[in-house]
């Protein structure tokens, strides 16, 4: 065996969508972070007025987002059996279920005058949920491709191809699950953002670490 096929044999193979899904990742928490610098920054003008009211969608939608983030993980699991495939439908109706609570939410926020138009808060509120929410559906999108096109593969399909089909399906829903644990956390950090943060935290905080707090204006 030459030099050449022995380092082909040992290195492994470097999955495309793996790293295709961390690099996305990492661009969408580029972003977010940077939505979350303006606002802590916009915090400093003289209309800001903090959000006062939670609406219990939230809560609710966090659960349902929970719940799918968990199925997904069942599913990741289970990817090869019956289980993983009910695992992985169940956890794209929830999250079909949080993007509905997530319309109550803002309904109820609208009811209580929480406009969009009404403050910069607001403003941001619906900024943020609203492309969260746009992220869920991407994911939903390329988990109904990705899964419907492995399934009715796998009908047609030899020993040896229907195998692969397999392989390649679980690791579509692997990667579906780290997704969706990825949405998770980054809804947690936006909802922290969102009602958890105030002017006078980001002045403690800046003050700790010897940063000057954006100033009123």
């Amino acid at each position: 065996m030459s030099a050449l096929d022995l380092s082909k044999s040992t290195v492994p193979a470097v999955d495309a969508r793996k790293v295709g899904l961390w690099v996305f990742m990492a661009v969408v928490t580029s972003l977010f972070m940077l939505f979350g610098i303006a606002y802590v920054m916009r915090m400093a003008m003289a209309d800001w007025q903090p959000l006062r009211y939670v609406p219990a969608q939230l809560w609710f939608s966090t659960a349902l987002l929970a719940l799918a983030s968990v199925a997904w993980e069942v599913a990741r699991r289970s990817a090869h059996g019956p289980a993983g495939r009910r695992a992985g439908i169940l956890a794209c109706a929830l999250s079909l279920a949080f993007l509905l609570a997530q319309l109550w939410a803002w309904q109820a926020m609208m009811a209580m005058d929480y406009r969009v138009d009404g403050n910069p808060a607001n403003s941001f509120f619906y900024l943020l949920t609203g492309l969260h929410g746009l992220h869920v559906i991407g994911g939903l999108l390329a988990a109904a491709i990705a899964g419907g096109a492995m399934l009715r593969g796998a009908g047609h399909s030899g020993g040896a191809a229907r195998a692969r089909r397999r392989s390649r399906l679980a690791g579509s829903i692997a990667l579906c699950a780290r997704y969706w644990h990825y949405l998770l956390v980054l809804w947690l950090a936006l909802f922290a953002l969102l009602f958890l943060v105030t002017p006078d935290l980001v002045q403690v905080v800046c003050e700790s670490v010897g940063i000057r707090p954006p100033q009123a204006r």
